[in-house]
């Protein structure tokens, strides 16, 4: 039974049961949009349902009944909706019909794919026929081309998504292509293009409202689906193509690429490029723009990457490989068409092919390029102007360096074209790889870079710099053959070359000689080296310093062989841009060769060098600087330098300039020192410039034949002192004390009571003595504290050592025409002499008005040193006046220049500095008036109390003046003991005080109008003296005790100085007491005895007579009214006859020598202070009973002086007192008799070899030319004229051989030591000495032992220095050497010229004379810092120096005992005789009394007062004196009753 068929109207539109993945993915994409192209249903993309098949079974091949009614209603004269409900019906089970019905449905169905039909009838018919096509098996080529072209002839694009179906499944995929081959092509390529334009139409749609980007329209879809169909196509069926039908194909496809805007397209595109080149070939014709599309799409899409060199690959390893790589040559060299713009990425994707093809492995089968091929291209390529393409040619480039086996196949000419390239590709940057501005490195000029160019510039820049590393890798490869090339290539972008490449350029240059005239364009090398590596101011300091440095060799090099306008070439390139140097480093290597060269060039070239310095300092603009008419700023560094300021550097080069051309060129010498004289008087140079500047300035001396010399030390150690500038103060342990001088001295003037709070002890002062008084000071806050810029000794002053030698071409300036009267001689050209006028110039004002402190202090210095080198200043006499009344208006006026001074220095340093100063003014007072010598004078006296801490230096200036100044000093001389008698009560000016009292007293000449108080004011000065020198030898006794008890050893370092000054003091005061009596006319002494007597009595507390105070007493007696010096009569021998008694009566031993039967007589009179001989005859019977006496005084070693006097006076009281016996009690004065036994007459005997006077021996040491060493300086066995004449104003030439004086150990019997000596007496004190000249140096003695072993025994040593070099203490070592008194001419002079030169007045030549002690000796002498002294006072001021410096030698060396002197000996013994006789030892037995602490006898009365002058401060009054003190003065007083 036939089942019945359902109507076809009733028949329902059941969907597909089956859902295919496809499906799903297109309903991802959305039903329909706006293009209105409807996503495929899964019904129409089902190939293979079956859902009916139990139909087919049932009618077994037939057409089922409904089938053909179905086919019916699908004919063309159905209504369309029949049609359309038709179409789908049989689409559905169009499988179970046969093949034959098959073509009928689509026979009668083909006309609803026509554009007259509605999209849903073309659509069901497109369905229709896929599923048709799905069952027929076998079709005839006929049904396949009808089938096709009834497919083809649709062009609806609204329904393509099912007509690429029907497409797909009639060519099964693109495979089978049979019947339609020949017209498949020329579909695909409509397709094609419709499906781009409908899909560009949505991108730009969506992109206009904004829709993402990641939604896929129909037409982007079906355009995709349609790239796959066409590829597979290719694929299969390439070989069914002809040429032009694949060309025509391919042209569409890159027509899709060049205009496309989604990499999707362009991705399809390489897919179908990718199947044609496997599967078949391109065109030839079609190769350059397929190569275009692949190059553009490498160098574009990164993504795509992969896909294309997959592509290009397989390109090059096909029989087109050669035509492939021509193409892309050819695309580099003709980028474009004249017509339009370069394609960019076109031209980088050509690159980047060709560099992986020549980078590619062997093994990989690609084809080789050469690189000479490879590089010309890519120089065409960049005549498009695209920053991208320049930075995928640097990095292709930086990729193929980075390969050694590429580099090594190189050849040295294809070198050429690839550095070409680089260079041209640097030109873009603007900035180096780690962001410098090229500008800033000297690339002028840059190209302004845009900000959207900024990264590939830092790209560009970073594959430069990489690029650079490889090349200097390579180039120091010794198989690497381009370095020249290299080298020239890192020239051309130096702004881009790291510093070790930099370095390499330079060595190479150097190694090579490429900046030597061996090489032909050796000058333009050095240029460029120049520019690039020297006038780069970013380079390392180190670096431009080597460019500088292979310059200079050049020039080494080349000066002796090449001409002039050359050879300067080079230096005046490096100083081009000098002006405008900071780095200081740099400027000082620059310095340096300014230095070199102008040592040996022509004028014209040192002019030029010199002006160039001086530019730099900014010297000429001084003027305009200080009328404010032009602003300028002065160059300044922010790097720290060793040197100072930059102007520094440039000073301390024309410094040296100077030293080299001083011995060598006078001309230029001068033209410099001009130059450095204006430096250090610029006030707006900087500080450290001018120093440098002065540092050279004040080593300048002249010798005795005026030659320019330099000096290491200024020596100026005192004033470095004196302004804080050196390790120790120049004020040093007084500083504390000096302060008590003017309040002192003023409460003396006024009269006024002593302050309540201050100590007048002196013993009190000296516990304090070396304790710092800045120590407050030091508590302030040191950060504010301003950095000093000097110090003294200075550390390498100048630059270079300067030589020893004087400069032979080099004279100080001098015009005699300048001299009043005027002098002939010889008027020097300035030009070629030096001014140091112009010095003075620049010196005064700074004196006058004061500086910056660091240059004031310098000044104050250094110039006093300076100025003691006379010869100099020859030619500054109206300079030296000047500087002379500044000096002494500011002395006077106390109104010193207004400097800010640091807070360590006071006003007074700067008046001990302008005192000192002052002090070596006094050698030029032959260029004074008098009433300016008066003006100095009057400047010393008023220092003694105007300033704290310039009584010191006041009285050793004072000491000098007077020798040099003797009349203008004798003017003051009385106030000057009136302000001495006022501050003496300070321990600080103790000792220099007494050492002026003692040198003036050996000049009468000067106190000659002496009154009575000035003497005593001379003597109360010395009562006082002992008085503190008493009580602070005591209680510094108590603390040594005191110490020794507790075991402290605080005071361990002072102990000699604190104890040996004292005694020193005491010893002096006794000098002075007795230098000073005997300095008074024989008429005056009688009415200053009671005084003195007081004094030396009522100083001690005890009221008994200590031992020194008998001798003096003593000495009182014996010159009191006897100026005669005696000389000892021959001894009388026993076998004459003479009967001889000896006794003791008082102080005195008394001998009788007589014979009895004449009754002739000689009396002896021993007494501490000298020896007394008379004769007595009697007188005949009838005449009167006077006695004829014959006087005669004899001390053992005493001999006369130039004081000596003519004609002998004695008064009738001597013999009295002589006769006396002293003075004394009773008992004391009563007559002992001395047995005549061996042990009296021993005694007497030593009694008699004891001197009278104190002897002292001092060495003469010549020192000549040159000489440091000690044997050489012994081995002299002559010396100077000048110093011969020194030596002869010593003392009197004795004859050694049977001589009684006391040598000092001087040989006197084989002249040993030398046939003469000098020596010198007064009648006080001996010298005898010892002058190694005048000694002889046997030739078994080569180390003049014989010398040594006197001048090392002797405490004090006279050095004439002659060497011209600093004496240094200790060059003759000894252990008993203390005290080293030198003297130095203040010029120095050579052995020929010492002996050869005009000698003028000896009040004009000057001599430097200076004390140099052993550590741990005290400031003792007014030579302690250097004094000048005239040829004619220096042997009797160096005398007394060395007669004071003996006797502190003997305190020293006795570790600070009392010093015990011959006459006091002399007592001893007398004392030791007493008591072994038995007889009283003390002259004065009185009750014991309570010390009168604050008694003092007066300088200005004769009478014992309670008026306070001591240091002590006490409120007890006086009582009176007691009964026993004014016996003891009345039994003392000898004056009473002669």
């Amino acid at each position: 039974m036939t089942p019945n068929p359902t109507p076809v109207e009733a028949l329902p539109l059941e969907p597909s049961k089956a859902q295919s993945g496809l499906v799903n993915v297109f309903r991802n994409f959305g039903l329909r949009n706006r293009s209105g192209y409807s996503i495929p249903s899964a019904a129409s993309l089902t190939l293979g349902s079956n859902h009916s098949s139990h139909r087919l079974d049932y009618f077994g091949g037939v057409a089922p009944h409904d089938g053909y009614e179905l086919l019916e209603r699908l004919k063309k004269h159905k209504p369309i909706q029949d049609r359309i409900a038709a179409a789908e019906s049989l689409r559905t089970t169009v499988a179970d019909y046969p093949s034959e019905f098959v073509n009928d449905i689509w026979y009668n169905a083909q006309d609803l794919v026509s554009s007259d039909f509605p999209a849903e009838a073309r659509q069901a018919a497109l369905k229709l026929f896929t599923a048709c096509l799905k069952c027929v098996t076998e079709p005839s080529a006929l049904d396949r081309l009808r089938y096709y072209r009834t497919i083809a002839q649709y062009d609806h694009p609204d329904d393509f998504d099912d007509q690429l179906q029907t497409m797909l499944v009639l060519t099964s995929g693109g495979r089978n292509l049979a019947s339609f081959e020949r017209e498949i092509g020329g579909l695909l390529s409509k397709w094609l293009k419709i499906l781009f334009t409908e899909a560009s139409k949505a991108r730009q749609i969506r992109k206009r409202e904004g829709g993402s980007l990641d939604s896929l329209s129909g037409a982007e879809f079906c355009l995709k689906e349609l790239f796959k169909f066409v590829t597979s196509i290719i694929k299969f069926n390439f070989q069914t193509f002809e040429e032009k039908e694949i060309s025509q194909l391919l042209g569409d496809v890159l027509s899709i690429c060049r205009k496309t805007t989604d990499k999707k397209d362009i991705e399809c595109s390489i897919v179908f490029i990718e199947a044609l080149v496997t599967y078949g070939y391109i065109p030839p014709d079609s190769l350059r723009p397929c190569i275009e599309i692949l190059c553009g799409t490498y160098a574009n899409i990164r993504d795509l990457v992969d896909a294309t060199w997959n592509t290009v690959s397989n390109l090059c390893k096909s029989h087109m490989a050669h035509k492939c790589i021509l193409t892309f040559l050819e695309i580099m060299r003709k980028p474009a068409k004249k017509s339009q713009s370069p394609n960019t990425n076109t031209l980088r994707g050509a690159i980047m092919f060709l560099e992986k093809l020549l980078l590619g492995k062997e093994e990989e089968g690609l084809p080789k390029i050469q690189i000479s091929m490879f590089m010309p291209a890519i120089k065409h390529a960049l005549a498009v102007d695209s920053a991208r393409l320049e930075v995928d040619v640097i990095k292709t480039i930086s990729h193929i360096l980075a390969r050694p086996d590429i580099v090594s196949r190189i050849s040295y000419d294809e070198w050429t074209i690839p550095l070409e390239i680089l260079v041209h590709i640097s030109r873009r940057t603007t900035e180096r790889a780690d962001g410098v501005s090229l500008r800033r490195l000297g690339v002028n000029p840059v190209l302004k870079s845009r900000s959207q160019d900024k990264e590939m510039n830092t790209s560009i820049s970073q594959s430069i710099f990489e690029i650079i590393n490889q090349l200097e890798e390579a180039c120091r490869q010794p198989e690497f053959c381009q370095v020249e090339g290299v080298v020239d290539f890192f020239l051309q972008v130096f702004g881009h070359i790291p510093d070790s490449t930099a370095e390499f350029v330079i060595n190479h240059y150097a190694s090579e000689h490429l900046c030597y005239p061996s090489c032909t364009e050796w000058l333009s090398n050095s240029r460029r080296l120049i520019k690039i590596f020297f006038q780069t101011r970013t380079r390392p300091s180190e670096m431009r310093i080597q460019v500088l440095a292979l310059i200079k060799d050049v020039y080494e090099t080349i000066r002796e062989v090449c001409e002039e306008p050359f050879l300067y070439e080079p230096v005046r390139a490096v100083l081009e841009d000098i002006q405008t140097e900071t780095d200081p480093k740099v400027l000082e290597a620059l310095v340096k060769i300014v230095v070199d060269v102008a040592a040996d060039s022509n004028w014209d070239m040192f002019n030029y060098l010199v002006a160039t310095l001086i530019r730099y300092a900014r010297l000429d603009q001084n003027s305009d600087y200080k009328s404010g008419a032009v602003a300028f700023s002065r160059p300044t560094s922010t790097v720290p330098s060793i040197h100072g300021s930059l102007v520094n550097i440039v000073t301390r080069g024309l410094v040296r300039m100077f030293m080299r051309n001083m011995n060598t060129d006078a001309v230029k010498a001068v033209r410099i020192y001009e130059e450095i004289v204006k430096i250090a008087g610029c006030s707006i140079c900087e500080s450290d410039a001018r120093l440098s500047a002065m540092k050279l300035l004040f080593r300048i001396r002249a010798d005795s034949e005026n030659c320019i010399l330099l000096v290491d030390s200024p020596e100026a150690d005192y004033l470095a002192g004196v302004l804080n500038r050196s390790g120790k103060s120049g004020s040093s342990s007084d500083e504390k004390e000096a302060s008590s001088v003017v309040s002192l001295a003023k409460e003396e003037e006024n009269s006024s009571s002593s302050r309540s709070n201050r100590s007048n002890s002196v013993s009190q002062s000296m516990l304090f003595r070396h304790q710092s008084s800045r120590g407050a000071i030091e508590r302030f806050d040191k950060s504010k504290r301003r950095i000093p810029l000097w110090g003294y000794p200075e550390t390498r002053p100048l630059p270079e050592t300067p030589s020893h030698e004087s400069s032979q071409v080099l004279l100080t300036f001098y015009d005699p025409g300048s001299e009043f009267p005027v002098k002939l001689g010889p008027t020097l050209d300035p030009k070629s002499a030096l001014r140091v006028s112009l010095w003075m110039e620049q010196i005064i004002p700074i004196i006058q008005q004061g500086c910056d402190w660091e240059i004031y202090s310098y000044v104050l210095c250094h110039l006093p040193s300076q100025l003691a080198n006379k010869t100099a200043f020859r030619n500054c006499k109206a300079h030296i006046g000047l500087l002379r009344n500044y000096v002494c208006d500011q002395l006077h006026t106390n109104r010193m220049p207004s400097t800010e001074l640091p807070t360590e220095v006071k006003r007074a340093d700067i008046a001990v500095s302008l005192i000192h100063l002052l002090t070596v003014l006094i050698s030029y007072r032959e260029h004074f008036a008098k009433n300016e010598t008066e003006g100095i004078v009057k400047a010393f006296q008023l220092g003694l109390h105007s300033w704290n801490r310039t009584a010191k230096p006041c009285i050793h200036a004072l000491s000098v003046c007077c020798y040099e100044l003797p009349q203008s000093t004798s003017k003051y001389l009385s106030g000057i003991l009136t302000k001495l008698s006022q501050i003496i009560t300070s321990p600080v000016v103790s000792v220099h005080i007494l050492e002026f009292l003692s040198a003036l007293a050996k000049l009468p000449a000067l106190y000659s109008n002496f009154t009575e108080p000035d003497f005593r004011n001379i003597f109360g000065i010395a009562f006082r003296y002992i008085q503190h020198a008493r009580e602070t030898a005591a209680q510094q006794s108590q603390r040594s005790s005191f110490h020794a008890r507790v075991g402290s050893k605080d005071t361990e370092n002072t102990t000699t100085e604190q104890s040996d000054l004292p005694q020193y003091v005491l010893t002096l005061a006794y000098n002075v007491l007795t230098m000073w009596f005997l300095s008074l006319r024989l008429s005056e002494r009688q009415k200053y005895v009671s005084w003195i007597i007081r004094g030396l009595v009522l100083h001690d507390h005890s009221n008994q007579v200590d031992e020194q105070s008998e001798a003096c007493i003593d000495m009182l007696q014996r010159f009191t009214f006897s100026e005669n010096d005696c000389i000892a009569p021959e001894k009388l021998n026993k076998s004459s006859g003479f009967v001889t008694k000896n006794w003791l009566h008082g102080m005195t031993i008394l001998t009788v020598q007589m014979a009895p039967d004449s009754g002739v007589s000689r009396f002896t009179i021993r007494r501490p202070a000298g020896t007394s001989y008379y004769s007595v005859k009697p007188e005949s019977r009838g005449s009167h009973n006077a006695m004829k006496m014959r006087y005669t005084e004899v001390d053992d070693s005493c001999n006369s002086d130039s004081n000596n006097f003519s004609v002998a006076r004695v008064l009738p009281s001597h013999l009295l007192l002589q006769l006396a016996g002293g003075t004394g009690s009773t008992d004391y004065l009563k007559p002992i008799s001395i047995p005549d036994d061996d042990k009296s007459r021993r005694a007497i005997d030593v009694f008699d070899r004891i001197p009278v006077v104190d002897f002292h021996k001092v060495g003469v040491v010549y020192v000549g030319a040159g000489q440091t060493e000690e044997t050489e300086i012994l081995a002299n066995a002559m010396g100077s004229p000048d110093y011969t004449d020194f030596i002869g104003g010593l003392g009197e030439l004795i004859s050694l051989k049977g001589a009684s004086i006391n040598s000092g150990g001087l040989d006197y019997e084989d002249n040993i030591d030398g046939q003469f000596m000098y020596f010198w007496k007064d009648r006080t004190t001996e010298i005898a000495f010892h002058i190694t000249t005048m000694m002889p140096t046997p030739d078994n003695d080569p180390q003049c032992t014989y010398k040594k072993r006197h001048i090392g025994n002797d405490f004090v040593n006279i050095i004439f220095n002659n060497s011209g070099l600093p004496w240094r203490f200790g060059t003759i070592p000894s252990q008993f050497n203390f005290v080293s008194i030198v003297i130095s001419p203040e010029a120095r002079s050579t052995f020929v010229s010492s002996r050869l030169a005009q000698r003028g007045p000896e009040d004009t030549l000057f001599y430097r004379v200076q004390v140099c002690c052993k550590e741990g000796f005290s400031d003792i002498s007014p030579a302690q810092e250097p004094k000048m002294v005239s040829a004619r006072s220096l042997p009797s001021f160096v005398r007394n120096l060395a007669l004071n410096a003996s006797i502190y030698s003997h305190v020293f060396s006795e570790g600070g005992r009392e010093h015990i002197s011959n006459p006091r000996h002399r007592l001893r013994s007398i004392k030791q005789l007493r008591e072994r006789l038995g007889a009283p030892t003390v002259p004065f037995q009185l009750g014991k009394t309570t010390p009168q602490p604050n008694r003092r006898v007066s300088a200005m009365s004769t009478q014992t007062t309670s008026t306070d002058y001591s240091l002590r401060s006490s409120n007890a009054p006086l009582n009176g004196d007691t009964d026993e003190t004014e016996d003891l003065l009345a039994s003392l007083d000898f004056s009473r009753y002669t």
